[in-house]
């Protein structure tokens, strides 16, 4: 699929991937935007896992020690209530 090719759902897709995003702790708000934009990547199919998507997004977590799985953990929680 390419990220070209726009879907009739992205834009509800998208509200659903920023507002997971929305309570993860990040150093900046643009951190939070990149972690948006690849967990959409992964609701659109374009990232196979959620963990791939966390990866990839290179945000920066408050406090560092944050572990990914909890940050994983937040984003699961608020997509399964959105």
């Amino acid at each position: 699929m390419s990220l070209h090719i726009s879907k009739e759902h992205d834009t509800e897709l998208a509200r659903k991937a920023y507002a997971a995003v929305a309570d993860v702790p990040t150093v900046e708000e643009n951190d939070r935007n990149r972690l948006g934009y690849h967990v959409w990547l992964y609701l659109r199919g374009e990232l196979t896992t959620l963990e791939e998507a966390v990866h990839m997004s290179r945000s920066r977590f408050k406090p560092r020690t944050l572990p990914q799985e909890e940050v994983i953990q937040i984003i699961e929680k608020a997509l399964a209530t959105v």
